[in-house]
């Protein structure tokens, strides 16, 4: 029988890693594609399908069942079935490919062996396995306890909250392909070998002429210019010389929560239309829509709103679990030294509208 399930799954996490394979998750990802809109999975067919439940499928000879018995290595003998290795797959990955089922049951093979091993030797029986044996059972803990919230989370949102968050938020449910433009800022070589006040106005007058030359892009966008030929353009003025591609100039299935505030004007942008100059800290863009949409509210999307419904309330339960740590535990300041500032909050957009691009040396 499987003795160490939760062992399983915490060395499963290192064989999805390998295998390429992550766990399970109820929201789509979230991450922009530029290819078609997503099918749901379907369930996969294997060969092992058609092997009993009740079978056998690892028997490891020299490893105790139970350790207490009076028995040597040589006559003990581990073994497992379908049923049970099956709910540990289940729980961590529905449907995980075959190697990655082979390669999870060949770790738990290797670890049982290896903890026979330890036993023999002795070392459950000193502190320093105590000790860590402490830290994993509250790692365990953790974990179980966070899972436990998030499917809470998750079940709870009810199809009315779903419903109503779809029609009080429909601009969330815009996604638009654009073109797009970059003028990118740097600093110019020369400057940073001037004075600190000659070399502040030099980089001013820098900046008004990149402006300058955004302007006259964005004429010419206005215009129907081919915005390939207006980014090739961007990069000579600015001395870039990362090449130009269809994937450089297009941003495809943009939705709000990708961007940060200064890039939301693309999403106002009806089909055809050109965006004004859009400043930020690296540059200067001009956006050209060229598709817009409004999702419907169908499966993927409820699944996206009910992930945000559960994101959020992860997010106040963890406040509140941590208030309570803040507010029951007290810590000696000779010891530790004074309470920690806070730590910034990171506000990057997951989406980086800004292609790759280089100085020339």
């Amino acid at each position: 029988m499987l003795r160490y399930g939760l062992i399983c799954m915490v060395l499963a996490s290192c064989v999805w890693a390998q295998s390429g394979e992550t766990p399970s998750s109820p929201t789509p990802d979230h991450s922009p594609s530029q290819a078609a809109a997503p099918k749901l999975p379907e369930p996969q067919e294997f060969p092992a399908d058609k092997v009993p439940q009740d079978a056998v499928i690892v028997t490891i000879t020299g490893v105790c069942q139970h350790p207490e018995a009076a028995k040597t290595p040589a006559d003990c003998k581990t073994t497992f079935t379908r049923a049970e290795f099956e709910k540990i797959v289940d729980a961590l990955k529905p449907h995980a490919p075959q190697s990655a089922r082979r390669m999870l049951a060949t770790t738990y093979a290797q670890s049982l062996i290896r903890e026979q091993k330890g036993l023999e030797m002795g070392l459950d029986k000193t502190a320093d396995f105590t000790n860590r044996l402490e830290v994993n059972r509250l790692l365990i803990s953790h974990e179980a306890l966070d899972d436990a919230q998030k499917q809470q989370a998750w079940d709870n949102v009810t199809d009315k909250e779903i419903e109503d968050y779809y029609k009080q938020n429909p601009a969330e449910f815009v996604e638009v392909d654009v073109l797009r433009v970059f003028v990118p800022w740097f600093e110019p070589d020369e400057n940073k070998k001037l004075p600190e006040a000659e070399r502040e106005k030099q980089n001013l007058a820098w900046q008004s002429k990149l402006k300058e030359e955004a302007e006259k892009l964005r004429t010419r966008a206005l215009a129907g210019e081919d915005f390939m030929v207006l980014q090739k353009e961007a990069y000579k003025f600015t001395d870039v010389s990362s090449p130009v591609t269809e994937q450089v100039i297009t941003l495809l299935r943009t939705r709000r929560f990708m961007l940060d505030n200064a890039l939301m004007p693309m999403m106002d942008l009806q089909p055809g239309q050109v965006s004004q100059i859009v400043p930020e800290d690296n540059g200067y863009y001009i956006f050209k829509c060229t598709r817009r949409q409004a999702l419907p509210l169908n499966e993927w999307t409820r699944r996206e709103i009910r992930g945000r419904f559960r994101d959020r309330r992860i997010a106040e339960d963890q406040t509140n679990l941590k208030k309570l740590a803040d507010s029951s535990a007290i810590y000696n300041e000779s010891y530790f030294g004074p309470k920690p500032p806070p730590e910034p909050q990171n506000d990057a957009p997951p989406y980086d509208v800004m292609p790759g691009w280089k100085k020339n040396p």
